[in-house]
């Protein structure tokens, strides 16, 4: 009976030092005492077997304890770009201890492959996904670590890769030409083009030769003489490519002529569509300058309340063609002093006695227009309201 005692106490100890390795391994032990406890009033036979039982419990749970701090290395998004190349290494840590293979699903980015991957199992934590995606969009794929008796291929355990694959990046794409153009003997003429994607570099040409210092988003010549009659043209370039335009002629005529419609209206610009558009036309051979003001804080001297803060003043030419009219944007201007022609368009004001004041968001702009129908916007620079005014002058 001393001998049983004796054993009893020691299997009791056992339990102690048992729950204590068990909480440095951070298992849920209480589950495993009660076992212990209950196991202890039993005979031999069956304590052993119950004993043998926990151990066994304990295994397989140490087996998918290091689920919790599965990761992959390197974080996702990754991110991709189509018909660029594309490598990701991944490493595969903290998983369970008894991990044989690793199971791969989702959606792997058409172009890409997993090297070594078999059906859709890894023998292996670490991996790359390479080659060159072929469509754009968001791919997420999935890895699970699997242990001999598959009881980490749970949800819990499954990590997430995901891709991005961005569209190819396109040359520039020019929507509306250069049109040709008549002016007398020291006219102005000027030349517009409207383009689609991203532009790095413009650069305007005369008979295929370029003009130094002709970069901007229009081509202005001031007192034209039969020196500047030619073709003019423009290169647009992005780091994918470069597209130049159509040629448009400029023709010295001094019989042209032109007549235009004036144009001055006030009201509230609001946000949205709700702003305030003004039309006019140019008919005859010839190209006519006008000078637009988009006014917003000028009001203020007049005395109008709630003016427009930050105008922002548009224009467009009207395409017609064999479907349904369509419109060129040919200019935009938020602030009067920020278009690369401001110190012509300084004098231009001074000389018909509209003058802005210097440093104000009012919007101004001195334009050559071919014949056809244009419109003009006045809307409020992010999303700003108030009462707005847009003014045309005829300049020449």
């Amino acid at each position: 009976m001393k001998l049983i005692w004796i054993q009893m106490k020691l299997a009791r100890a056992q339990v102690g030092l048992f729950i204590l390795v068990a909480l440095l391994q951070r298992t849920p032990v209480v589950k495993y005492a009660f076992q212990f406890e209950k196991a202890l009033s039993a005979p031999i036979a069956k304590l052993i077997k119950t004993t043998t039982w926990v151990a066994t419990g304990m295994g397989l749970f140490h087996a998918t304890a290091g689920a919790t701090t599965f990761s992959i290395v390197p974080a996702s998004p990754a991110e991709a770009t189509v018909g660029e190349e594309f490598s990701l290494a991944f490493t595969i840590t903290g998983t369970p201890e008894m991990v044989q293979s690793w199971g791969v699903t989702g959606s792997i980015p058409p172009g890409l492959t997993v090297p070594n991957l078999m059906g859709n199992t890894l023998n292996s934590g670490t991996g790359t996904i390479t080659g060159t995606p072929t469509t754009e969009g968001s791919y997420n794929i999935s890895i699970k670590p699997w242990d001999r008796l598959n009881l980490s291929g749970d949800t819990t355990t499954a990590r997430t890769i995901t891709i991005n694959v961005a569209a190819a990046p396109t040359p520039p794409q020019i929507l509306n030409q250069p049109s040709a153009t008549r002016v007398p003997t020291g006219g102005r003429a000027q030349f517009f083009i409207e383009w689609e994607g991203t532009v790095f570099e413009i650069q305007w040409l005369k008979d295929g030769v370029e003009i130094a210092g002709e970069t901007g988003q229009t081509l202005i010549l001031t007192d034209a003489t039969t020196a500047d009659e030619g073709v003019y043209s423009v290169r647009l370039t992005n780091d994918v490519g470069t597209v130049t335009s159509e040629a448009a002629s400029l023709t010295i005529d001094d019989s042209a002529t032109s007549a235009l419609v004036n144009l001055a209206t006030r009201g509230f610009v609001g946000s949205g569509a709700d702003i305030m558009i003004g039309g006019l036309t140019v008919s005859g051979r010839s190209s006519k300058t006008v000078l637009v003001r988009g006014l917003g804080p000028q009001l203020e001297a007049s005395g109008v309340p709630g003016f427009l803060e930050d105008p922002l003043l548009t224009v467009f030419r009207t395409i017609f063609g064999e479907g349904p009219p369509t419109s060129q944007l040919l200019i935009t201007n938020d602030d009067w002093e920020g278009g690369p022609n401001a110190a012509e368009l300084a004098e231009a004001l001074t000389a018909l006695n509209k003058p802005l004041v210097a440093g104000s968001k009012d919007a101004a702009l001195l334009l050559t227009l071919n014949e056809g129908v244009y419109t003009f916007q006045l809307s409020g620079s992010g999303n700003t309201e108030g009462v707005g005014l847009i003014e045309l002058f005829v300049v020449d």
